[in-house]
C-alpha cells in the first residue's frame, strides 16, 4: 500500500486530511470528501507524480447527463472547481500514459484542462469504492477491471469521445430502446417500434423514457444522430449531404436545421472550426 501511495502522491502526504475517504488499489486512488469543511484540502496536492482528475457534482455540467471535470498532469496544480462536492481520481503516470497513447499519438500536458464526463462514471467509481472497502473475495481481479474501465472512460471523455453517451437506464424497456437507437440511429425509427421492444404500450414507454432520460425518444434519437454527425464532419471526407444521409436525416435541409438548433452552428460552420 505504501508503494502505491508513493506512486500516486509522492513523498508528501499533506494533501490528505482526516476529512477525506480514500480508496486505493495499485494504479489508482479514489478520494472523496467526507466532510464539507475540510473536503477541499486534497486539491492542494501539487507535487504528486500522478494524473489528477476532479469531478464536480455541483451541477456544473451542461445537462443532467454530464458532470464538469478537470485533469492535471503530474506536478501541475489543480484549479478550483468551486465545489465542496467532488470525487478526486489519481492515476499512476505510467499506467495512464500507456493507455492514453492507445488513443492519441502524442501525450499532452494537462494544465487544468476542463471537460465533461458522462454521469455513468459514478457507477464505476462507486463500485470501485465498494470493492476496495469491503475486501471481497477476488477483489484484486475486479478492482483491476474497474481501474481499466475508469481510466479508459476518463481518457475517452478528455478527447471528446463520450459526449454522445447518455446514462443507461435500469428500466429494461428504456435501456432496450437506448441500445437499439445506438445501433440503428441511421434507420427510420418510430416510437411505436421502440415501445414494442420493451413489450409496453407507446404511452407508457414515452412516459418512462422521458422520466429516465429527460428527453423524448425522438429528441434522444436526434441527439445521437447529431453526435455521430459531428464525428463525420470533423473527418472532412464526406460532403454535408452525405453526412446527413449516413446519420439518418431525410434531407440536407432537415439536417442543417436540427444541427443548428442543437449546436448553434450550421454543419459547414462547425466543420470549418476543425482545420
Amino acid at each position: 500500500m505504501d508503494k502505491t501511495i508513493g506512486r500516486l502522491l509522492g513523498s508528501t502526504m499533506h494533501g490528505i486530511s482526516e476529512y477525506i475517504d480514500s480508496y486505493i488499489h495499485n494504479d489508482i486512488g479514489l478520494f472523496i470528501p467526507s466532510d464539507s469543511i475540510g473536503g477541499s484540502s486534497l486539491i492542494t496536492v501539487s507535487c504528486r507524480p500522478s494524473y489528477m482528475v476532479l469531478v464536480s457534482f455541483d451541477g456544473g455540467g451542461s445537462d443532467v447527463f454530464h458532470y464538469k471535470a478537470c485533469v492535471n498532469s503530474p506536478s501541475h496544480c489543480s484549479g478550483d472547481l468551486g465545489s465542496q462536492h467532488y470525487y478526486c481520481i489519481m492515476i499512476a503516470a505510467d499506467y495512464f500514459e500507456k493507455r492514453y497513447l492507445m488513443y492519441e499519438e502524442k501525450l499532452p500536458v494537462f494544465d487544468n484542462k476542463t471537460f465533461e464526463i458522462c454521469s455513468d462514471i459514478l457507477k464505476a467509481l462507486n463500485t470501485f469504492a465498494f470493492e476496495s472497502s469491503k475486501s471481497m473475495m477476488n477483489s484484486d481481479i475486479t478492482l483491476a477491471a474497474q481501474t481499466e474501465i475508469i481510466t479508459h472512460w476518463i481518457i475517452r471523455s478528455i478527447i471528446g469521445e463520450t459526449l454522445d453517451m447518455r446514462a443507461i437506464s435500469d428500466d429494461y424497456s428504456v435501456a432496450r430502446a437506448q441500445h437499439y437507437i445506438e445501433l440503428h440511429f441511421a434507420e427510420n425509427i418510430t416510437v411505436s417500434a421502440l415501445a414494442k421492444l420493451g413489450c409496453i404500450s407507446e404511452s407508457t414507454f414515452n412516459r418512462r423514457f422521458k422520466k429516465e432520460t429527460g428527453r423524448t425518444p425522438i429528441e434522444y434519437l436526434i441527439d445521437i444522430r447529431i453526435a455521430q454527425a459531428k464525428k463525420l464532419l470533423r473527418r472532412k471526407n464526406l460532403s454535408v449531404t452525405e453526412v446527413a444521409m449516413r446519420c439518418g436525416f431525410g434531407t440536407g435541409a432537415h439536417f442543417t436545421a436540427c444541427f443548428a438548433q442543437k449546436t448553434g452552428d450550421t454543419p459547414s460552420e462547425y466543420r470549418s472550426k476543425f482545420q
